[in-house]
């Protein structure tokens, strides 16, 4: 699995002033703070600048950044679809390491949701606790979403 995220663009670096030499090797200290981003945000940004480069590879599935936010799109509409927005959690299921985990949790965000992973091999005794812990509105599983109880969560980004 590989997963590309291009880092952000660079700012001047100085040292941080001390007492102590040593600390002047050990501590860098820009002089700004890092602007408020989203890990939505900075995905956007990367699929401007590189559309058509590869964004996941599973080994099986390979998505370029264009096709990544066509497939986050397409879900967040499913779960929109549910009623599931801003303020809700899903728990997420699905195989570890393939595209579609990184599509339902990117997809969970892009709604305003916050996600609730367990492992797909755990034990299904395990997984119901943990989301009905978390009291989750949906649950994303191998190609599908099971709605779990009413979401709450309203409409958002």
């Amino acid at each position: 699995m590989t997963v590309t995220i291009e880092p952000a663009e660079s700012a001047e670096v100085t040292h941080a002033p001390s007492a102590s030499p040593v600390a002047d090797r050990a501590l860098f200290w820009s002089g700004l703070g890092a602007s408020e981003r989203t890990l939505l945000d900075i995905l956007a940004a990367t699929a401007e600048r590189h559309p058509n480069a590869a964004a996941i590879d599973d080994g099986t599935t390979t998505l370029t950044y264009r096709r990544l936010l066509e497939e986050i799109e397409v879900y967040g509409r499913r779960l929109r679809g549910y009623g599931v927005g801003v303020g809700d959690r899903v728990g997420v299921r699905i195989s570890s390491g393939t595209a579609e985990l990184y599509v339902a949790i990117l997809a969970t965000l892009s709604v305003g949701a916050a996600y609730v992973p367990v492992d797909a091999d755990d034990p299904d005794e395990r997984a119901e606790l943990v989301f009905e812990e978390a009291q989750v509105a949906a649950v994303a599983t191998d190609g599908k979403i099971n709605v779990h109880s009413t979401p709450g969560g309203r409409e958002g980004t």
